[in-house]
């Protein structure tokens, strides 16, 4: 197992682990940041650098968890850095409409892995927004009348707004992932 410090502007703000077991390679990261922002981890080798993903924000730090094939990610080299990156919506393509800006909404493009568990009942639902809320983050899903609700287990925790000139179904989380009442 190697261990590599994290850094954020140039000071040290956590560790990442990383652990090979035969083909793949399982990456553990833990870090402080700043809450209510969006962060990028990235792996800086001698060859290049590649994004290991968005770190979680979990009991009290940003929290990464992955495994990945050693050839996904040995092309940089050896690991010489590993960095936490400031991502903003606009930067990644992510930001939801112009008039949302203000609003903060981002755009899920997975919206499936919301939750800490698989969602299938949101794969492939479009215009799906979600946005940091205190210590929690916001969900906001698209309501068609043509279609059933599609988080049922949670219809009692939804609010209804007009975002975008389109109703959605919006729901509060915690910082454990548990809804809160409208």
């Amino acid at each position: 197992m190697e261990e590599y410090l994290i850094y954020f502007g140039g000071a040290p703000c956590g560790s990442l682990r990383m652990e090979k077991k035969g083909l793949y390679t399982h990456f553990s990261a833990c870090c402080g940041a700043r809450q209510g922002r969006i962060y990028s981890l990235v792996l800086e080798g001698e060859r290049g650098e590649m994004p290991l993903g968005v770190p979680e924000w979990q009991d009290g730090c940003f929290v990464l968890q992955r495994t990945l094939a050693n050839h996904a990610w040995s092309g940089i080299g050896t690991v010489q850095r590993v960095s936490l990156y400031v991502r903003s919506a606009a930067e990644s393509g992510d930001a939801a409409p112009e008039e949302a800006a203000e609003e903060g909404w981002i755009l899920l493009r997975h919206p499936e892995y919301f939750f800490r568990t698989f969602s299938p009942q949101l794969s492939g639902v479009p215009d799906c927004y979600w946005k940091p809320e205190g210590s929690g983050r916001s969900l906001a899903v698209p309501i068609d009348d043509g279609r059933p609700f599609l988080l049922p287990r949670y219809f009692c925790f939804a609010r209804i707004e007009r975002l975008w000139g389109k109703a959605y179904a919006v729901f509060v989380f915690d910082e454990a992932g548990q809804p809160i009442l409208p």
